[in-house]
């Protein structure tokens, strides 16, 4: 599976695909820190949810960064095309590893806030940072073009999701009474900017287990989204 990520580690580089989203978030995050001081955690809090967009935009483009042809000479050396999209969701996330960390530390090494962050803080903006990116990962995989023929479709589909996943507070509260745990369904995004804007009130174990939460819900979505690929029988023929 290393020979596979690295493959497509070069497809993605070769189309600069990652470019827009990448300047984009590095960018602006330097433009918001333009001013200063900041407080940590609500800080914190903005980059997760700017690089929970930036991870889906990411992932829609790996997801889809070969053409049929090639995906499936691709399939046909990897021996199943499961295990393919498992290697672009990996690399997709993993992608978003160096933002996390300029995310966390580039405000902190270049004096950024209102005072220094301490151990447990960088632990946790590295921690939140990194579930809400593969949260960003296992929604957009969703919209290959092999379960969306229009990709007009699959990006208008992916942009309301990543809405409804910044409105999930509202819409639990507008729920009518006995459907709020229908609730449950909704992407977690929401517990991370609390977590981290109300950061100093909230006991240490509630703060590890949001990152848990948000980890288990991307983990099986990402696996349903692969009993649905099998389902559909877009696995590769056996030889």
């Amino acid at each position: 599976m290393t020979s596979l990520i690295y493959f497509l580690h070069i497809c993605f580089m070769r189309s600069y695909r990652y470019g827009p989203p990448t300047v984009v978030f590095m960018l602006g995050l330097i433009f918001v820190y333009s001013m200063v001081p900041n407080p940590v955690m609500d800080s914190y809090a903005f980059t997760t949810s700017f690089l929970f967009i930036v991870s889906a935009s990411l992932c829609y483009s790996i997801i889809d960064i070969e053409t049929p042809n090639q995906e499936l000479v691709t399939v046909l050396h990897s021996g199943s095309l499961l295990k393919l999209y498992i290697s672009k969701m990996l690399y997709s996330w993993g992608f978003t590893f160096p933002l996390t960390i300029f995310a966390v530390f580039y405000p902190a090494v270049f004096h950024k806030f209102d005072r220094n962050p301490t151990l447990e803080e960088l632990f946790m903006a590295v921690g939140y940072h990194s579930a809400v990116a593969w949260l960003g990962v296992s929604l957009a995989c969703w919209f290959t073009v092999k379960l969306f023929r229009s990709r007009l479709l699959s990006f208008l589909m992916l942009c309301l999701v990543i809405t409804i996943s910044f409105s999930a507070q509202g819409i639990e509260n507008s729920l009518p009474e006995g459907w709020s745990k229908l609730s449950i369904l909704l992407p977690p995004l929401q517990r991370s900017i609390y977590v981290l804007s109300h950061y100093d009130e909230i006991m240490f174990t509630m703060k590890i287990s949001a990152i848990g939460v948000i980890f288990l819900y991307g983990t099986v979505l990402s696996l349903v989204f692969l009993i649905v690929m099998n389902k559909r029988k877009l696995d590769s023929p056996k030889t």
